[in-house]
């Protein structure tokens, strides 16, 4: 077998092992080390965090040199997202919303 595929096999079990002990975490760790300041600082902030990098990860920095009407249908796109999200509360709805209006924009920008 090459290198590469046991590379691979490592990069799958390593995150195999980090997601379950992330997910046993609770279960493992002392109540006392839960309620501590420092994880409900973490438990505030990483949400954010992580949906901050999943959207600036999603955008087409570099279809926007070739074509910026694309990333104005994607931040427009993303406006709408974050409207529905602000007004219900759903994350279902805005993603069905984000979707809708990232082809509805392309569609009108001419940008598909």
């Amino acid at each position: 077998m090459s290198a590469q595929y046991w590379g691979w096999l490592l990069a799958v079990l390593a995150m195999g092992a980090v997601t379950f002990l992330l997910r046993a975490a609770p279960v493992l760790l002392p109540k006392a080390w839960l309620k501590s300041a420092l994880l409900h600082a973490l438990n505030f902030a990483l949400p954010l965090s992580v949906m901050t990098l999943l959207i600036l990860a999603s955008l087409s920095f570099n279809k926007a040199a070739a074509q910026p009407r694309y990333l104005a249908a994607e931040m427009l796109a993303l406006l709408c997202v974050w409207l529905s999200y602000r007004q219900w509360r759903n994350v279902l709805v805005s993603m069905i919303i984000g979707v809708a209006a990232l082809n509805g924009w392309l569609w009108v920008l001419g940008a598909g």
